[in-house]
């Protein structure tokens, strides 16, 4: 027996499935567009292939990074025994340990420049940039350090080069008070005489040859005191008033032993001296290099 409203049932029956069918459709198509493509795929592809390089480049860096930072322990270990260190075959050796160690790391940052040039992370590319020029500040402090070292040891080999004269001075000084004292104390000879008059003729005591040494003697004196004279002005600044003042001395002493040398050899010694006095004090002051 059938109900009444058969067709409104069949209807409705109907309607129901087409509705029921259409929302299972929206999410069926949904997820076959979502995973039926490689987008996901392809992305986390992507994602752990940039991962790897980061890892990669930041391996490589810290072992650029390590390598740096050991050269800069071993120069720091060095320049505390060179601040202790008397010895100058030590020092000389130091000296080139550390000139070693700064060439290395000179060669370490021309790689890392070079290795930096194929960095695909902007960070990474950042960071080796901020450390070129950390190492770049580092080695013009250093270059300014070692000048002012040698600078250093050179006022110290001039003051033990004008102790040394010193010391010379004073010796010739007392050569030539003995060889006055001498000279002056020496009995005059006497000569016997012909015939009956038994006279006696008197011989001067001094030599030539006596004369000679005690003139080279007074000479290497005055030398050495110009001389002084002349390593004081180098101790003083380029073109200040005390340093062209004490070239000036030590050129007119100079001069003054040039009037009568001893001898041939203490005249060219002179004259060589006197060259790069005369060019530096016969330089003409300029107003910044213009006129």
């Amino acid at each position: 027996m059938n109900p009444l409203n058969q067709p409104e049932r069949r209807t409705r029956l109907w309607q129901f499935s087409l509705l029921y069918l259409l929302a299972l459709a929206v999410p069926l198509g949904a997820s076959y567009y979502l995973f039926s493509n490689n987008s996901l795929a392809d992305e986390n592809a992507r994602l752990k292939k940039e991962l790897d390089r980061t890892h990669q480049e930041q391996k490589q860096l810290v072992a650029r990074f390590d390598t740096l930072a050991h050269h800069l322990q071993r120069i720091d270990v060095v320049d505390q025994r060179l601040r202790d260190e008397k010895n100058d075959l030590v020092l000389g050796r130091l000296n080139t340990s550390n000139q070693d160690y700064l060439n290395d790391i000179a060669v370490s940052l021309s790689q890392l420049r070079l290795d930096s040039a194929q960095l695909q992370v902007p960070a990474h590319r950042q960071l080796v940039r901020d450390e070129l020029r950390a190492f770049d500040l580092f080695r013009s402090n250093r270059n300014t350090i070692d000048a002012l070292r040698g600078q250093l040891a050179k006022s110290g080999a001039d003051a033990q080069a004008s102790a040394r004269l010193a010391e010379e001075l004073a010796q010739a000084k007392q050569q030539v008070v003995t060889l006055q004292a001498a000279s002056i104390s020496r009995p005059p000879q006497v000569a016997a005489g012909g015939g009956g008059g038994g006279g006696a003729t008197l011989v001067p005591p001094p030599s030539a040859a006596l004369k000679l040494q005690v003139s080279l003697l007074q000479d290497q004196v005055a030398f050495a005191n110009a001389d002084c004279l002349r390593q004081r002005a180098l101790d003083h600044k380029a073109r200040s008033k005390e340093r062209k003042q004490l070239l000036q001395e030590s050129r007119t002493a100079f001069i003054k032993i040039l009037q009568d040398p001893a001898t041939a050899d203490l005249k060219q010694s002179i004259e060589k001296t006197l060259e790069p006095i005369n060019v530096e004090l016969g330089k003409e002051p300029r107003f910044f290099g213009l006129f």
